[in-house]
């Protein structure tokens, strides 16, 4: 249940065909839905994602822990292996991997700990690479030219800097989980550079100034791609982290963000067993069960509660 309040999905759009593929961060498994059924269906099993991209009607992930891009869907009788991030980053396991889409092509960010010697601050470095599909390999990118990537753990956007104002071409805006948390990181320079740090509001218990306003292009493309503050109509680099204190506002985002609903299965009956493991038909109860966050707005615990017999 915990793993269905965090699941995530997307549209696989074609000429031909539409489908709703879903993955969870905690089960490996992947399950689509189309017209064509009236139910949800395995996909894959033993296919857990760490990132993911609908593109020309497919859904291409990483699986984690591995580096590998695959195929997820249309479904095959075994996801078929796109490319593998090169081993010069690491442990897959250490790194972490975002898809986006930039016109016609997908590009795989790698933010790995493989630092150079380079003057400043330096938490990460990045590689880039343009993924060819067709030949099943990865083509190394040295620069996003006017360009500009926000990657985000929802959503991840490539935009031209040159059609929108104050974003810098040839960079890289991602995020921290620290009290400032957006860096923006050239890569013309090879410059990092805290982009939040004068728009704090609070010193983690109470508020010490006001909203810093206007907001500028940047903060909202990087609040759209992270959808907890997004959908609240919240910024992103204001409410990251949240107080303890402010024990309205935690309310107000557990109320809309953190319930779902879900029917509870119970046990039928065995139908049967394969390699010592033993199958059972689930039928619902008529309880319904729902998760509740009693926490902070990020990394809570869920409490289940009883709503209905």
């Amino acid at each position: 249940m915990e793993s269905r309040a965090w699941m995530k999905a997307a549209v696989c759009w074609a000429p031909t065909s539409i489908a709703v593929v879903a993955w969870f961060p905690v089960v490996p498994v992947v399950i689509y839905a189309d017209p064509r059924t009236q139910r949800w269906s395995v996909i894959h099993l033993g296919l857990e994602l760490c990132a993911a991209l609908p593109f020309q009607g497919r859904l291409f992930g990483v699986r984690k822990g591995t580096g590998e891009l695959v195929q997820v869907y249309p479904q095959r009788r075994q996801y078929p292996v796109v490319a593998r991030v090169p081993s010069v980053f690491g442990c897959p396991s250490f790194c972490r991997h975002y898809l986006v889409e930039s016109g016609a092509h997908m590009l795989l960010v790698v933010q790995h700990r493989g630092l150079r010697r380079s003057e400043g601050w330096q938490p990460f470095a990045f590689a880039l690479f343009l993924v060819n599909v067709h030949r099943r390999g990865l083509i190394p990118l040295g620069d996003l030219g006017d360009r500009a990537l926000f990657l985000g753990k929802d959503r991840c956007l490539c935009v031209p800097a040159g059609k929108l104002p104050s974003i810098s071409a040839n960079s890289i805006y991602f995020t921290l989980p620290n009290h400032d948390p957006v860096v923006l990181h050239s890569l013309s320079s090879g410059t990092f550079e805290r982009t939040s740090t004068f728009a704090l509001i609070h010193d983690m218990k109470e508020r010490i100034r006001p909203s810093v306003r206007p907001f500028t292009l940047a903060d909202h493309l990087t609040t759209y791609c992270h959808h907890l503050e997004w959908s609240k109509g919240l910024m992103f680099h204001e409410y990251y982290i949240i107080p303890f204190s402010w024990k309205k506002l935690l309310g107000e985002m557990m109320l809309q963000d953190c319930e779902i609903r879900v029917p509870a299965l119970g046990q039928d009956k065995l139908v049967g067993s394969f390699m010592s493991r033993k199958y059972y038909k689930l039928t619902t109860t008529g309880v319904t069960f729902a998760l509740h966050w009693k926490s902070s707005h990020s990394g809570a615990v869920p409490k289940m509660l009883v709503l209905q017999q």
